[in-house]
């Protein structure tokens, strides 16, 4: 070990020896706690004396030895080699000094050995060198006081080191020792933090060693042995370059063998201090460990000293971690049950004592199941669910009350529930069994009622609903409140479990309240998302489901509540507030470790991505929404995250990826719910795209079937006859494929912008090509409002292809243009091209590098939509008419457009004018007198027909 700020003492010793050499015998004592640099400041100073001629003799006093007569000065005179005849004379004074501890030294052997140490020292200065003294046999203790009173002539150095310890086990041999005028004492301390960044310098360069001096001298003390474990640990990781500091192993085995020097005593307070943790005071370890308070803080003290401790406290956890770990496993079990009786007793909080019940497996007292649970409800506010779920099953354990036991397994439900869903599983016949035996509170039957259904357990499901229903009367106005908004939710997902018309438990007739008014209530969300499924979305509707989603937290608003309130803006197309609320609720959800949380919101925001058309987004989200949760912890929920990652993967042509997560096997129970057809209209779309027309139709169908018989044929929802449409429409049927359409325009909800833009989209390729322009404008209008760039892409794709069929060529190449930007920022380009008319004439390379034109920049407002009119071939006087302007304005902004963009006639703009990638300049064109508006054609195809 380094010799680092011990130049002061080691001078000490020098002018002390320098002095014995002279015939001035002296005795030093170098105290200070254990690990400090004595050992390593008596073999410096051993080479010293060697280099000036001296003789030393040296011994090392252990524990073990205490009790073997004369052991420490049989190693002196053997610590060198010595003539012969005195080996032979000293062997025979040790075998004299043979003694009990109940028995004097014999006073004979002790002259002798001092006899033989004089006549060494007459011949050269001698210096004995006893290390850890505090350990050494009582016929050494008389035989060093014999020949410190035979000093004053002679050429002797007795250098001796020692350890403070709380019980010495010799204190009249030190009172003797220290008082004598040649007595001298030197104490060492630890290293100070310059002390710690010298030693440093030894490893490393001068800057990084000053960089890291403060933090090695915080976590070491200065100690001197746990800064060479921290080295040794440093080296090992191979940082010798970082200014990270490594603890390791090395630095928590320094930690112990630095205790282990010390009294059995001190390690056992250590072991008591580092269980009780900051709870530690003198009192209680005190009454832990059965010591007096004066004899703890004697010992706080040496550690402190030592540098083990700061205040009282272990320095570092991976030093309070050694020490725990140190102990064996059983008798670290008792100290933690003690020390919960303790705490409890000492009135300390819940949380305290829980951790030490955990930790000794229980105690059989009254009051520890009700500590365990107060501790549980404590570490779930503080979001360590682990620790909550921990102290639940403990005291699970340890009940033997059935109606409490009930409670305590649906209180861990519940926990378990936001980071493993699969878990709450063993717990549902038991709660079942619970129910029926009336032990089970309504809160908590509403809460087995989802875990039922996300499990597939769709009888017992209905048992519970059936008993909610029973029990109304008696139902306070919040519980029915929250059971109420439950119930509704889970009957859009689970149609066929709340398939009876009277399900809904309601306030008895003495509530105070109406249920939509009670905080944390589903009743305010729900009746908004009906409404926007229907058709009817207002300000109010949307300032009540953002309402519920600000006013309370994730935990407190419920499962239920924040997704029922997501879906009204997701459904009322209102994605920029859904978006932010699925952020805010997401950074919530992730700062709690609400595992369950996280992953339905990744589901979520994937479904919002869908809905806006942004493939990659989506394909991300639901991935993330299934890497969070294992298939078995997705229940029957999987359809949701496995459809949006289908739809997501089929619009960026990644038909072998959407296949192979066709092998994911699903839940039968998953038929009776909303998931069902959400992944059969999936899996259609892929049988579409892959040609397989016949399998796409039948799972369409079914979707159509379900969604009828389940009372929610909403387009909103699930636009099924616009799925069947499509596959007639590859038939051939366009016949079929427009009564479908129309059909579903007129169902309630179809209002909806994205709904009714993508039935329009669907509709107008229905419609003969020289009809299809104006309604597939209108489409692309609408789906632009909705922010749907995917179905936007689609229905420009089917607008291009409508002009190149009129003969419309360079109309068809703007639209092109348009469509293959969308594609390229959605990845939708394989698509693009199989999509758009003309295959490379449509634009080629384009898709991947569309053109740039600087000149575009300099055109205002007005000569942009002058120009794009014109591109798209209106004469002068309809540009005029359309944008309220007169014909000479016209002209003159055309002048300027043909100068900026370096064309000579109107022909040329189609090419010279970029589109922006929404087709915004595009689709900002009304329709030409000469086109009929949606509402005219039906009118007129219903004559036809």
């Amino acid at each position: 070990m380094e010799f680092v700020e011990r130049s002061r003492e080691l001078d000490i010793l020098r002018e002390l020896y320098s002095g014995s050499a002279t015939g001035r015998g002296r005795v030093a004592l170098i105290s200070g706690p254990g690990a400090t640099g004595k050992t390593e400041l008596l073999r410096t100073f051993a080479d010293h004396v060697d280099a000036a001629g001296g003789l030393v003799l040296s011994a090392a006093c252990s524990r073990a030895e205490r009790l073997l007569p004369a052991a420490v000065m049989g190693q002196l005179f053997n610590s060198v080699p010595l003539p012969a005849e005195t080996l032979r004379r000293v062997g025979a004074f040790i075998d004299l000094g043979v003694a009990t501890l109940e028995e004097a030294p014999d006073i004979r052997a002790v002259r002798g050995m001092c006899a033989e140490l004089l006549g060494i020292a007459r011949e050269r200065p001698l210096v004995l060198l006893v290390d850890d003294v505090e350990f050494a046999d009582e016929t050494t203790l008389q035989t060093l006081l014999y020949l410190q009173r035979r000093l004053t002539a002679a050429q002797i150095l007795v250098v001796l080191t020692e350890s403070p310890q709380p019980q010495p086990f010799n204190p009249e041999f030190r009172a003797e020792l220290t008082r004598h005028a040649c007595f001298c004492n030197i104490q060492l301390s630890p290293l100070s933090e310059a002390g710690v960044a010298e030693l440093l310098g030894g490893w490393t360069d001068p800057d990084t060693a000053a960089a890291l001096a403060p933090a090695y001298h915080r976590i070491s003390g200065g100690n001197p042995l746990l800064l060479h474990g921290l080295g040794q640990d440093r080296r090992a990781a191979g940082a010798a370059d970082g200014t990270e500091v490594i603890v390791g192993d090395q630095f928590r085995q320094a930690v112990l063998a630095c205790l282990r020097r010390w009294d059995p005593a001190i390690l056992e307070m250590a072991h008591g201090l580092a269980l009780l943790g900051d709870l530690a005071t003198p009192a209680l370890l005190g009454r832990l460990l059965d010591n007096k308070p004066a004899r703890v803080q004697w010992v706080l003290d040496a550690l402190t000293t030592s540098g083990l401790l700061d205040a009282g406290r272990f320095r570092h956890p991976a030093a309070r971690a050694a020490v725990l770990h140190d102990l064996a496993p059983d008798a670290l079990s008792e100290m933690h049950a003690r020390a919960a009786e303790l705490l409890h007793a000492e009135g300390a909080s819940a949380s305290a004592i829980g951790g030490h019940l955990l930790a000794a497996g229980g105690l059989a007292e009254p009051w520890a199941i009700t500590v365990l649970q107060e501790s549980a409800t404590h570490a779930l506010a503080e979001d360590r669910v682990d620790d909550a779920v921990e102290s639940l099953k403990l005291a699970h354990e340890m009940c033997d009350d059935a109606p409490r036991r009930a409670a305590l397994t649906a209180t861990l439900a519940d926990c378990q529930w936001r980071v493993n869903p699969a878990a709450v599983s063993q717990h549902l016949q038991s709660q079942r069994d619970a129910l029926r035996a009336g032990h089970l509170s309504e809160r908590h039957a509403a809460a087995l009622l989802r875990y039922q259904l996300w499990h597939g357990h769709r009888e017992d499901a209905q048992e519970t609903l059936r008993h909610l229903r029973e029990a109304r009367q008696q139902l306070d106005a919040t519980t029915a409140a929250e059971l109420e908004g439950c119930a509704e939710w889970l009957r859009l997902h689970f149609p066929v479990a709340f398939a009876e018309p009277a399900d809904l438990p309601a306030a008895g007739p003495d509530a105070p309240a109406s249920p939509s008014r009670v905080p944390g209530s589903l009743g305010s969300a729900t009746p908004s998302l009906t409404a926007v499924l229907t058709g009817g979305v207002t300000d109010e509707v949307i300032a009540r489901a953002e309402q519920v989603l600000g006013s309370y937290l994730l935990v407190d608003v419920g499962l239920e509540a924040a997704l029922c309130a997501l879906q009204t803006l997701v459904y009322a197309d209102r994605m920029d507030r859904a978006v932010h609320w699925c952020d805010v609720l997401g950074a919530e959800a992730g700062a709690r470790g609400a595992t369950t949380w996280h992953a339905i919101l990744s589901d979520v925001r994937s479904h919002i991505a869908l809905r806006q058309g942004d493939l990659p987004l989506s394909e991300r989200f639901a991935r993330e929404a299934l890497d969070a949760m294992s298939p078995h912890n997705w229940g029957v929920a999987i359809g949701s995250p496995l459809s949006n990652l289908l739809l997501a993967k089929i619009g960026m042509d990644k038909l072998d990826e959407a296949e192979a997560l066709l092998k994911h096997v699903i839940p039968d129970a998953m038929r009776d719910t909303w998931f069902w057809p959400l992944y059969l209209r999936a899996r259609g779309h892929l049988h579409l795209a892959g040609g397989r027309a016949h399998a796409a139709l039948a799972d369409f169908e079914t979707c159509g079937q379900l969604a009828t018989q389940w009372g929610m044929d909403l387009p909103t929802l699930l636009p099924w006859r616009g799925d069947l449409a499509q596959v007639y429409l590859r038939s051939g049927r366009a016949d079929t494929a427009r009564g479908l359409v129309t059909e579903q325009l007129s169902r309630p909800g179809a209002e909806n912008a994205r709904t009714r833009g993508l039935s329009l989209r669907l509709l107008g390729s229905a419609l003969d090509v020289k009809q299809r322009v104006n309604t597939l404008r209108q489409a692309a209008n609408l789906l632009q409002e909705a922010g749907d760039r995917y179905q936007l892409f689609l229905a420009l794709a089917a607008l291009s292809s409508a002009h190149y069929g009129r003969g419309e060529f360079n109309t068809s190449r703007v639209v092109a243009r348009s469509a293959m930007q969308l594609a390229k920022d959605i990845q939708a380009q394989a698509l693009c091209r199989r999509l758009l008319p003309g295959g490379d004439a449509a634009g080629g390379d384009e898709v991947d590098a569309p053109p740039e034109h600087e000149e575009i920049s300099r055109l205002s407002d007005a000569e942009q939509r002058v120009a794009t009119l014109a591109a798209l071939g209106h004469t002068n006087r309809e540009i005029g008419k359309k944008l309220y302007i007169t014909v000479s304005t016209v002209e003159q902004h055309l002048t300027r457009v043909y100068r900026k963009l370096n064309v000579r006639r109107r022909t040329e703009l189609s090419l010279g004018l970029p589109m922006d990638a929404t087709g915004a300049g595009l689709l900002a064109v009304a329709p030409s007198g000469a086109e009929r508006s949606w509402p005219q054609w039906e009118s007129a195809a219903v004559q036809a027909s």
